[in-house]
């Protein structure tokens, strides 16, 4: 998501979590084909206890090789109007990556995936993406930070991923940006760390808490305040929802990816209790790769 600098949070007096609500499908689409916004509905049953979740981790070459060709309309149509060239080819990497995941998970050509994306506040073609056609049922969830693509892959269970690079202070210690993020608690524990490792502690809980936000579908429409996460140095967790919504929130499970140098980042999934990782490159992706030449993983 965020290119070159640490995470910012959402600005003051930005609006709590809206209600659930359905916006009307791509263009042509049959009626009540849309994608809900807001976090879901409280599941009706147990949490799954382990849910497989595949994540590509992919760096962007600087001069990469960019595969239009299994973009569709709209998807081309949104690369005309990038004016940076680094921008255009993470868009268009993470996109590929995408499909080419997807589609070897779910057994179809990665030009057979489509993917779809609206924006729940002005109805444009861009936010979560999802999966329609031969591939429908597996959900994703795409981040990129400098030269790091992101994709998160499960089947049946909404995910959502980040990933950032940490960017040194000038000054150790909380950066002031993080007022609106950490909730007392998780500030209690971070200031409890030597001062030198504070910030990249603030850095952990940010990307665990943008990957909840991303897997129930709000993003930054809702306050980081309103739960709280593990510390940096525990296992990730999400510790509690705050606010008269709290018991309507869904069981989700969290985990942190693995370090790509300074680049930290998490998963989160909802309705499981644990989500097992599976960590592929985009390499793995390639023809003729041992990966690649997997049978489709079935559908559970």
């Amino acid at each position: 998501m965020k290119l070159m600098n640490p995470p910012r949070p959402p600005a003051a007096g930005r609006r709590a979590a809206h209600p659930v609500a359905v916006h009307p499908g791509p263009p042509g689409a049959p009626s009540g084909t849309g994608r809900p916004t807001g976090h879901p509905a409280p599941p009706g049953g147990t949490p799954t206890a382990v849910v497989d979740c595949h994540v590509w981790l992919s760096r962007v070459p600087a001069e990469p090789v960019l595969r239009f060709e299994l973009l569709d309309e709209v998807e081309r149509a949104r690369c005309s109007r990038f004016v940076n060239g680094r921008d255009l080819a993470l868009f268009v990497t993470g996109r590929t990556l995408a499909k080419s995941a997807v589609g070897l998970l779910a057994g179809v050509a990665p030009e057979e995936v489509s993917l779809r994306a609206l924006c729940p506040d002005c109805g444009g073609p861009h936010g979560k993406p999802w999966v329609e056609g031969k591939a429908a049922g597996w959900e994703l969830s795409l981040s990129h930070s400098r030269d790091v693509v992101a994709v998160a892959v499960a089947y049946g269970h909404a995910v959502g991923v980040d990933v950032e690079y940490f960017v040194p202070q000038a000054l150790p210690g909380v950066p002031a940006e993080y007022e609106l993020v950490l909730t007392p608690a998780e500030r209690l524990m971070v200031e409890s760390l030597p001062i030198e490792r504070q910030a990249s502690a603030c850095l952990t809980l940010w990307t665990r808490k943008e990957a909840v936000l991303k897997a129930t579908g709000e993003g930054l429409n809702t306050s980081m305040e309103s739960f709280t996460v593990s510390p940096a140095s525990a296992p990730p967790e999400l510790i509690a929802w705050h606010g008269p919504t709290a018991s309507d929130r869904p069981a989700l499970a969290l985990a942190d990816l693995p370090r790509l140098g300074d680049c930290h980042g998490a998963l989160a999934v909802t309705g499981a209790r644990t989500a097992a990782l599976r960590v592929h490159t985009g390499s793995e992706l390639a023809p003729g790769s041992a990966l690649a030449a997997r049978p489709a993983v079935p559908a559970p």
